[in-house]
């Protein structure tokens, strides 16, 4: 099945997502007030960073202002650094944050589903941080097809996603994320979290991470480790190893 046809078939709306990112002060004001455990998860990959055991290339699919990535790659014995991102705002500033890597880093606007079959190699470590949800379950089938083949010999992928409980649907994990966001986002005004609210429901759509095991088994990559899962079952961070 060819690419456009899985994205032709999916009904994701790229267009909101990008426009939602561009507005980048709403989105690190959520993640300034660690409202997604990036804290959390910062801890947790760096241990898992120096164990990894040797130095690598690093993917970094949805990187955003690249601010989070950096600061775990400073210092490590990273050989490049490839960002892709929907949003030139976000772009722009992932530019400053990766200017102290010391190492060759290659930044690119778009869709990350679209460009990452033009990338020509392969990469040590490939990371998607809070992006894989937008895709639809069609799109992330095709997709881990495609992130297996760009894994080096012996490399990981990494994913930090929102996940479904073990049973729960669509709707009830909405339900308590909202819930969750309107009593607790306290820093953010309520047009703010209203905003939040919109994106997360309209463009959304978590997987239990057993179904993410499915797709990534059915490509030769193994069932994730799970690195990290947040107090209230929203957010894991997994790595799932190539054969």
């Amino acid at each position: 099945m060819e690419l456009q046809e899985v994205i032709n078939g999916s009904g994701r709306d790229a267009v909101a997502v990008r426009e939602f990112f561009n507005g980048w002060s709403l989105y690190r004001r959520i993640v300034d007030n660690d409202y997604l455990y990036h804290r959390s998860v910062r801890e947790v990959f760096s241990r898992w960073l120096d164990d990894f055991g040797r130095p690598f290339s690093f993917l970094d699919l949805g990187c955003g202002d690249a601010d989070f990535s950096a600061g775990i790659l400073m210092g490590r014995p990273l050989q490049s650094y490839t960002g892709i991102d929907i949003s030139p705002v976000a772009l722009d500033l992932a530019r400053q944050n990766t200017a102290l890597l010391g190492v060759s880093c290659n930044l690119i606007a778009g869709d990350f589903m679209m460009s990452l079959g033009c990338l020509g190699g392969t990469y040590d470590i490939i990371y998607i941080g809070l992006s894989l949800h937008h895709l639809q379950r069609r799109e992330k089938e095709f997709f881990f097809r495609e992130l297996s083949r760009k894994l080096a010999p012996g490399g990981v992928l990494l994913i930090f996603d929102p996940v479904l409980t073990p049973g729960e649907s669509r709707e009830s994990y909405m339900g308590r994320w909202v819930d969750h966001a309107q009593w607790a986002w306290r820093a953010l005004t309520v047009e703010e979290v209203t905003g939040a609210v919109e994106h997360v429901t309209t463009s959304d759509y978590p997987e239990e991470i057993t179904t993410l095991n499915r797709m990534a088994v059915s490509t030769g990559m193994y069932p994730a480790d799970v690195l990290f899962m947040d107090p209230t079952d929203f957010y894991a961070l997994m790595a799932f190893r190539g054969a």
